[in-house]
């Protein structure tokens, strides 16, 4: 397994070979303690925000590993909190259109979707965060499509 840190849409920046039964949790404590110190060294001043997408980031340890430094990250679908803020975001129709966030370009069989928003608050690892439930117009026809299916073959 190689641990890496990517930017730019999966541009590797850092890599460093592990056990390949390594966990991911329990590489990327380590990678986020390296992170930290690597921005700070660099002019990354504390609270410096970085964009982390791995839902390995909500747990307690990785987030005392990045200290004072800022980031986004998934919540993580076995937390509790990720399936109340998406009840909470359906149940009253809560969206706000954002537009197309998809940095590819569209092309016939894969046309630009729009996708919509909603914000609320979740805890993660015991620190109350801000959270935003993100729907696209392509996702809610993959689900309606496999409902579909599901409803059919039943």
């Amino acid at each position: 397994m190689c641990a890496t840190l990517c930017v730019d849409r999966a541009v590797p920046l850092w890599g460093t070979p592990e056990e390949g039964n390594t966990a991911e949790k329990t590489v990327k404590n380590p990678l986020f303690s390296h992170l930290a110190t690597f921005l700070g060294k660099h002019g990354g001043a504390p609270g410096a925000d970085i964009s982390v997408a791995a839902a390995a980031l909500g747990t307690a340890a990785h987030r005392a590993a990045l200290g004072d430094t800022l980031c986004s990250t998934r919540f993580p679908a076995t937390d509790n909190a990720c399936g109340r803020l998406i009840a909470e975001a359906v149940a009253p129709n809560a969206w706000e259109a954002v537009g197309v966030l998809a940095h590819t370009q569209p092309t016939q069989p894969r046309p630009a979707t729009s996708s919509h928003a909603s914000e609320g608050e979740g805890t993660l690892s015991g620190t109350a965060d801000r959270a935003v439930v993100v729907r696209s117009r392509a996702q809610d026809q993959r689900r309606q499509h496999r409902w579909t299916r599901d409803s059919q073959a039943s």
